[in-house]
């Protein structure tokens, strides 16, 4: 263990992700050692965190670049030191005055394209397909989008276990932002849960619990399918059609009428 695994272990129980700021966790132990021992050489800083002269001199970069360290030439050399760690609020408000600018410019963005999104000739059948896990966040943020847009308050859900495990790895705050949404969902499960039970929802058991691997989601005028295969990967369609997403809700709405309430 070197001194510098020693003397950051106080610094370990409030720890803070440093991905937040564009950051990662090598940047953030070279920031902490500086903290530690400050006016530190590359060399000096590789030898405390047991990270090499270049990875560290990377980090250094990086942390330079958002103002977090700053150097003095000592003859040929030049000794690094951490900015006091109130910066980083600076920088987290500097973030959020971008994201307002961003949501400004997407706003402007969005209005000139809409009308041209309206003059287009109305396509009666659409389908979008998605694969992985990043494809099925995709698909768990248009449900959010669309319910909103359409002014939908409920959609509807045919759950499969197996596909809930993996669904929601790249989108684990799903089920915060429904609810933060006031979205209501209405859930016919297929076999035993393998979640916990989700808020502002209803659940009931389809007569045959067997998990057939298919997860449906009914929403909007859409309708979205998510299936697994034998390696857990995950693929998803989703199709835009009033009359295909009506269809589907209503022989959602009479399989819930016969099934067990939980």
């Amino acid at each position: 263990m070197t001194i510098f695994d020693t003397k950051i272990m106080c610094y370990t129980i409030n720890t803070m992700d440093f991905s937040i700021i564009g950051l990662n966790n090598r940047d953030k132990r070279v920031y902490e050692a500086l903290l530690l021992e400050p006016m530190s050489s590359v060399r000096g800083l590789a030898e405390q965190t047991s990270i090499n002269r270049g990875s560290v001199f990377e980090s250094i970069k990086s942390l330079q670049a958002i103002g977090m360290v700053s150097y003095v030439k000592v003859g040929t050399r030049h000794k690094y030191t951490a900015e006091s760690p109130e910066k980083l609020h600076e920088i987290i408000n500097e973030k959020r005055r971008e994201l307002r600018d961003t949501h400004s410019a997407v706003d402007d963005y969005v209005s000139f394209l809409q009308p041209q999104v309206r003059s287009r000739d109305v396509v009666p059948h659409f389908a979008a397909f998605y694969e992985g896990q990043e494809g099925v966040a995709s698909v768990l943020r248009d449900v959010l989008t669309t319910c909103r847009l359409q002014k939908v308050t409920e959609y509807r859900v045919v759950s499969s276990p197996r596909v809930s495990e993996y669904m929601y790895h790249n989108y684990p705050h799903f089920t915060r932002e429904r609810v933060k949404q006031e979205l209501y969902v209405r859930i016919l499960r297929q076999g035993k849960p393998l979640r916990g039970e989700a808020e502002v929802s209803e659940r009931r058991y389809l007569a045959d619990k067997a998990d057939n691997g298919a997860y449906t989601l009914i929403y909007g005028s859409k309708l979205a399918t998510i299936s697994i295969n034998e390696f857990n990967q995950l693929s998803a369609v989703v199709i835009d059609n009033p009359g295909v997403a009506n269809s589907h809700a209503a022989v959602f709405d009479q399989a819930w009428l016969s099934s067990e309430v939980l």
